[in-house]
């Protein structure tokens, strides 16, 4: 598929079907339950750990989910997977293992960056320079591992094998497959189509009561099977 096509098939799949749209928005809205309670001024001690315990459970259900949104892409399925609280649990602890290995690798390269430009252990005229020099590259690897970690994580909902997530070779032969400049592409126009979802759910606001609660069940819903049906259709290409 053409970059175009992704794209307009992943803005179209959302809307496939309203109904599962908006459950997967309820599950966001759940995973976000501490911000619920904060914009409507509930706050106590118990309710910030309830909100917290109830977070973290469907943030890693929506991880779980996310990765049989994009298997569906791989069969170019324009049906919604069933959503299997279990699994969907288990898969999400998986990919937060995911997210957590390529997140160390960066910080610990930018760290031993730090050290070599002067930005850490070096007197005050070096300091700004290595900080400089350090934040640059600091930034290119991360950027270079998040491509890495999308990539992994396709591998890792292909095969449903979490040691193929880290298999660098393999997850580089499959940039090189779909074309490193698409990916990048990809990534870009994605951020820049949930900016603009993100102003246009922001209206939802302004409803009385219940728009902070619309905004967020809508806006999450789209991102969560945009962005993940397009990874999909994407890593399909390799």
């Amino acid at each position: 598929m053409s970059l175009g096509e992704i794209i307009t098939d992943s803005i179209k799949y959302p809307f496939s079907n309203i109904t599962n749209f908006l459950i997967v928005g309820i599950l966001v809205l759940l995973a976000g339950i501490s911000n619920v309670f904060m914009t409507y001024g509930i706050s106590n001690e118990a309710l910030n750990v309830i909100g917290g315990i109830i977070g973290l459970i469907f943030t890693l259900i929506l991880s779980g989910y996310s990765l049989d949104i994009i298997k569906y892409a791989f069969d170019n399925s324009d049906e919604y997977p069933m959503i299997d609280i279990a699994a969907n649990f288990v898969d999400g602890v998986k990919v937060l293992i995911i997210n957590i290995i390529y997140f160390i690798v960066p910080i610990f390269i930018t760290l031993i960056l730090a050290v070599i430009t002067g930005a850490i252990g070096a007197g005050l005229n070096h300091l700004f320079t290595g900080l400089g020099i350090a934040a640059i590259i600091s930034m290119i690897v991360f950027i270079i591992f998040g491509i890495f970690e999308v990539i992994a994580i396709a591998r890792f909902a292909e095969t449903g094998r979490l040691d193929e997530a880290f298999k660098f070779g393999a997850v580089i032969e499959d940039i090189q497959r779909i074309g490193f400049a698409k990916v990048i592409a990809f990534l870009i126009i994605a951020v820049i189509i949930i900016a603009i979802a993100a102003v246009i759910g922001s209206l939802l606001t302004f409803i009385p009561v219940i728009g902070v609660l619309l905004s967020s069940i809508v806006l999450g819903g789209f991102i969560i099977l945009f962005y993940n049906r397009g990874i999909g259709l994407l890593y399909a290409d390799a």
